[in-house]
């Protein structure tokens, strides 16, 4: 007796309290399970309307206690084992009440890894709580993640859709002054006098040497018109100044925005772009200050 008594120790002593609180917790827990399916059964049968009154005259429990047991009857009863029937023993199993109401803020189909990955049977409420905290952080720091990969996948879209506009924008501008050199190709007619041709559009020849190299190549024209006239065409006219002038003016800021996109893209492609576009500004400028010229045009029957 007296070898049994010397063999007791501290230790030996607080690994039995500690045992014994823990298995005192677990059935806590089992029995708070066993509570809760009971309160659920009760509450399915009570009037709408009276739960809150049956609770306090019949079980003295508020409606947050009953809601919190029925709680852990729902996210625990299916699975739950108190560890009598081995077959039945599950990560549950482990779990005591504190710890099971700790859980709770886990998805159902969470849980249980996180039972097992975490030895949770081992751990105190601290080092529990812990590991939840640090959990939401990961899935925090993870969701950041994502949403950055989403917002730079997005920019990327962003960026390949503003090139197709800027290319198309670059034909636009290409297509235009393709028509503006087909127009004045089409205008273009013999003059009744080639030998003054050269000295009745000088500003046209000069933009016409000048821009050689570029894309747009300016040449004197002449414009053919109807012998006949009618008293009202001035209207008309007017109205087609008008139009064409409009037509100018929204094709000119098309060109200086997809002058500015380009610019941030490739800077050398833009400055080719825009010494041709002024090559082209500058032919259209000179030769509006003296059209018409001092001679009039061509008429010709139609």
């Amino acid at each position: 007796m007296e070898n049994l008594t010397s063999e007791r120790t501290p230790h030996v002593i607080a690994a039995e309290i500690n045992m014994i609180t823990t298995q005192t917790k677990k059935i806590l827990l089992a029995s708070a399970i066993e509570i809760g399916r009971r309160l659920q059964e009760a509450k399915d049968l009570v009037k709408h309307g009276e739960w809150g009154k049956w609770l306090e005259e019949s079980v003295s429990y508020s409606q947050k206690t009953a809601e919190r047991l029925i709680k852990l009857y729902q996210e625990y009863g299916p699975e739950f084992s108190d560890g009598s029937d081995s077959s039945k023993s599950t990560s549950m199993s482990i779990l005591t009440y504190t710890q099971a109401l700790l859980l709770l803020g886990l998805p159902a189909e969470e849980r249980e890894e996180f039972i097992v990955q975490n030895n949770i049977g081992g751990m105190t409420i601290q080092e529990l709580e812990q590991a939840l905290k640090d959990r939401d952080q990961a899935n925090q720091a993870k969701d950041q993640a994502l949403q950055e990969k989403d917002r730079a996948i997005q920019t990327k879209n962003q960026a390949i859709q503003e090139n197709q506009l800027l290319k198309k924008g670059l034909e636009t501008i290409d297509n235009t002054i393709s028509e503006l050199i087909n127009e004045q190709a089409k205008a273009l007619s013999t003059p009744m006098n080639p030998e003054n041709n050269k000295a009745e559009f000088p500003s046209a020849n000069s933009a016409s040497s000048e821009g050689n190299n570029s894309s747009v190549q300016a040449v004197p024209f002449t414009h053919n018109l109807k012998t006949e006239s009618d008293p009202n065409d001035h209207i008309k006219y007017v109205e087609k100044c008008d139009a064409y002038c409009k037509t100018i003016a929204d094709t000119f800021f098309d060109l200086t925005t997809t002058l500015t996109n380009l610019n941030h893209i490739d800077p050398k492609l833009k400055e080719k772009k825009r010494e041709e576009a002024n090559r082209l500004i500058t032919y259209m400028a000179e030769t509006i200050q003296e059209w018409p010229p001092p001679r009039k045009p061509l008429r010709v029957n139609s």
